[in-house]
């Protein structure tokens, strides 16, 4: 019994586990599960809580973009901050800018210039106009783009844009019309000096009761202000004359009026008494005076005929440019008709100065220059005698007005730092009590200022003198539309060097073109005086002038050498121009190949390598040349030029005017080239060229199975050479049979002689292929025979 129970117990024992077994598979199913569910719910939460975060991170708080003082930064936008503080401001430049663009970066440094310069007297902000949770970004989202946008705000009510160029100069040149822009006009005289200098004088007869000025000279003075904004370079004038005495001599009558004196004639204002009226009016009569002069876009005016350009330099602080007023004479002697009608001779301001020589002779900038040299003379005794009474200030952010607000007191000089708040008549290089009356502080610091201007200009340069131009043809004599523009050469020299002109090598950087749809025409020398422009456009009118070619001698664009590095050997390619061109690519003796390429092309890139290697692979060929030129900037004849980029012209020695060109549908590689090249030589010029491409694979063609197939190949055409030339030899050996004593019996006789050389070359040449081991020493030898046999 007992042996039968511990039996039964081990097969127990043997049988449970196999039960357990099945149930802890199950058991471990069911965790699995469990363990993939938590997981699938945490990944859902986790995507669902990245999907509710915003995708755009916002940036970095806001930092401060003008590190200056003299400039108040609103770096996170505070618009209403601003106005506030405007408001309390009699001028005020604000920026609206953009930290992280370009153009308000580039501009930040020339803002602050011009606030060191005009600080004491115009209040200069920034304002960070970007910033997305502002109050500048909510109100002016839609206003304000592109970045930076810069206004002046004249008073809390009056804001005028400012559309020039973001440069220092030209931020002044603003400013100070925004400052001053209503020039008091006293008598007649000064009426024709600004009307010398400007192109045109809108002007004000106004009656002024004391001090009060008007509902005339608001209309003025609001209109001045938003001409500063168009005209940046202050080409209109806007002055006012307070002595209604003076409009009799002009013929006006003593009632207010507003009158607009262009060149040639003059107008009175009749429209409504509001700016926009007066606005719309004088521009559009401007336009029809002389626009062309101020002009920056030539393709409107080339589309009515021909055009004068004048590349000169034009300071924005300039007082005058003389070069600009050349021009501007030359215009007016075209335009100016004799066969109108005119009540009053001053009306024509033209015949004015034609009546009245003494006053406003030819070259009467000479004048005005040599009054701004002494009044820069004088601006520098005035700045040594400032030095010797007041007291230096040594801080290096100090500008030139904040140079007035240094006092010498009774107790230690000291130097203030200028408050937005104070007035002008604050700002006095010298003590206040020095002056006896406010009239006089005015003054001083109205020649301070322009003092402080003519620091920052140069002195203008005026051209040589030509007293007698001669008489210039009218455009109602010739009937013919004709502009006249003047452009900055510091700013356009990408356009002239277009147009074939070299500034630098220009006296003072100014030279004057006409061209038209067909043609360019320049001067013929590098001085630009009245004469030689007059001259110029005389010749245009008449017919009488040549097409110039444009030559540019040193223009590389690409690398022109290749070095073989085990010889030490390098092949440079000639780099053409208009002058070398000729006597390069004609001559006679010589198999040319002329490669022509532009700076705008970029396929060029490529075909100049491609031409660069098969230059250096035929350098041993005496008779074939390399050349290159640059079509864009040098004019050929019409029978070399070119009509795409890149291109590639053969010109083959002896026969120039049966020159090829590389067809632009084959494509352009090494083999293309080569066959181009060996296709346009002769029989006995293809032997050299093509044993030396054979030098691709080595200079032992036998050790390459390319070298010697290459070798096989000139065998074959030196055969089919032999057999053209033999053909060609038996014609004409029949001719001269035929043609016993005929007068074309010595030409037959001497064409017999070359083809017999020439069948001597290939045939020693046919002998040679058979036991080359070397291509350099081959191709040397064969150039050798075939100018011992051929050419002599």
């Amino acid at each position: 019994m007992k042996l039968s129970v511990v039996a039964e117990s081990l097969c127990n024992d043997d049988v449970i586990p196999s039960k357990k077994e099945p149930a802890k598979t199950t058991t471990m199913f069911i965790v699995f599960r469990e363990l993939c569910f938590i997981f699938a719910v945490f990944f859902t939460a986790y995507a669902t809580f990245i999907n509710t975060q915003p995708k755009v991170q916002r940036g970095a708080p806001p930092s401060p973009f003008f590190l200056h003082s003299s400039i108040r930064d609103f770096y996170q936008g505070d618009l209403t901050q601003l106005m506030q503080e405007i408001t309390h401001q009699h001028y005020a430049f604000v920026m609206y800018y953009a930290p992280w663009d370009a153009d308000s970066q580039d501009a930040k440094d020339d803002f602050i210039e011009a606030s060191l310069f005009y600080g004491d007297k115009v209040y200069f902000a920034g304002v960070n106009c970007w910033e997305p949770s502002s109050e500048c970004r909510l109100t002016f989202k839609e206003v304000i783009s592109p970045f930076p946008q810069l206004v002046a705000y004249v008073g809390p009510g009056k804001a005028v844009e400012y559309k020039g160029p973001h440069t220092a100069d030209h931020l002044i040149k603003f400013l100070h019309s925004v400052l001053h822009p209503v020039v008091r006009v006293n008598s007649a005289p000064e009426l024709w000096d600004l009307r010398t200098i400007h192109d045109a004088v809108l002007v004000g007869h106004l009656n002024f009761h004391g001090v009060i000025s008007g509902l005339g000279y608001q209309i003025l003075y609001d209109t001045a202000l938003r001409l500063a904004s168009r005209d940046h370079e202050r080409h209109i004038a806007v002055g006012v004359f307070t002595h209604l005495g003076v409009n009799r001599l002009l013929g006006l009558d003593e009632k207010p009026t507003i009158v607009l004196y262009l060149w040639n004639q003059r107008m009175e204002y009749q429209g409504k008494a509001d700016v926009d009226s007066l606005i719309k009016w004088v521009m559009a009569q401007v336009e029809k005076g002389l626009p062309e002069l101020n002009s920056n876009t030539l393709l409107p005016h080339m589309k009515g005929g021909a055009v004068m350009v004048m590349f000169t330099p034009r300071h924005p602080l300039a007082s005058i440019i003389p070069y600009y007023h050349l021009l501007r004479r030359i215009a007016m002697n075209f335009n100016f008709c004799r066969n109108g009608t005119r009540t009053h001779l001053e009306d024509d301001f033209f015949s004015y100065v034609l009546q009245y020589k003494s006053l406003y002779p030819s070259g009467y900038e000479r004048g005005i220059i040599n009054a701004e040299g002494l009044l820069r003379q004088k601006c520098k005794v005035r700045r040594k005698m400032r030095q010797t009474v007041t007291h230096p200030c040594n801080s290096p952010t100090i500008s030139k007005w904040d140079n007035m607000t240094c006092f010498s007191g009774s107790q230690q000089g000291f130097c203030r730092t200028p408050s937005y708040t104070l007035k002008i008549m604050e700002f006095s290089p010298l003590s206040v009590n020095e002056y006896s009356s406010d009239a006089e502080r005015v003054r001083e610091a109205h020649l301070d200022e322009k003092c402080a201007l003519l620091e920052r200009s140069p002195l203008p340069i005026a051209p040589k003198d030509s007293p007698y131009i001669g008489r210039i043809p009218t455009s109602c004599e010739t009937n013919k539309t004709f502009s006249f523009i003047a452009l900055d050469s510091s700013s356009y020299t990408h356009l002239a060097n277009g147009l074939g002109l070299q500034l630098p090598k220009m006296k003072h950087r100014t030279s004057v073109v006409i061209f038209d749809n067909e043609e360019v025409l320049k001067l013929n020398t590098t001085e630009v005086t009245e004469k030689s422009v007059a001259d110029l456009l005389r010749r245009y009118l008449a017919g009488e002038r040549q097409r110039p070619l444009r030559s540019a001698t040193d223009t590389i664009n690409f690398h022109n050498s290749i070095k073989d590095k085990q010889e030490g050997e390098v092949v440079d390619l000639t780099e053409l121009n208009t002058h070398t061109f000729d006597s390069f690519a004609l001559n006679q003796s010589q198999n040319v190949v002329v490669m022509y390429h532009s700076p705008y092309c970029s396929f060029c890139l490529t075909l100049s390598n491609l031409f660069l290697s098969l230059a250096y692979f035929l350098r041993q060929v005496r008779s074939l040349s390399f050349a290159r030129i640059d079509g864009e900037l040098n004019d050929l004849p019409w029978q070399y030029t070119v009509p795409t980029y890149p291109s590639v012209i053969f010109f083959p020695a002896h026969r120039k005017s049966e020159s090829r060109i590389f067809p632009h549908k084959l494509p352009l590689n090494m083999h293309s080239l080569a066959s181009f090249i060996i296709s346009n030589l002769r029989n006995y010029e293809r032997m050299s060229v093509m044993l030396a491409l054979c030098s691709r694979w080595g200079q032992n063609p036998m050790a390459t199975s390319e070298g010697e197939m290459c070798l096989k190949d000139i065998r074959m055409v030196s055969i089919d050479g032999i057999s053209d030339m033999l053909r060609e030899y038996r014609s004409y050996l029949l001719r001269i049979q035929l043609c016993a004593s005929c007068p074309s019996e010595s030409y037959l006789n001497l064409r017999l002689k070359s083809i017999f050389r020439v069948l001597e070359y290939l045939k020693t040449a046919h002998l040679h292929l058979y036991s080359v081991t070397n291509i350099s020493y081959s191709v040397s030898y064969l150039e050798n025979m075939k100018s011992r046999i051929i050419t002599h």
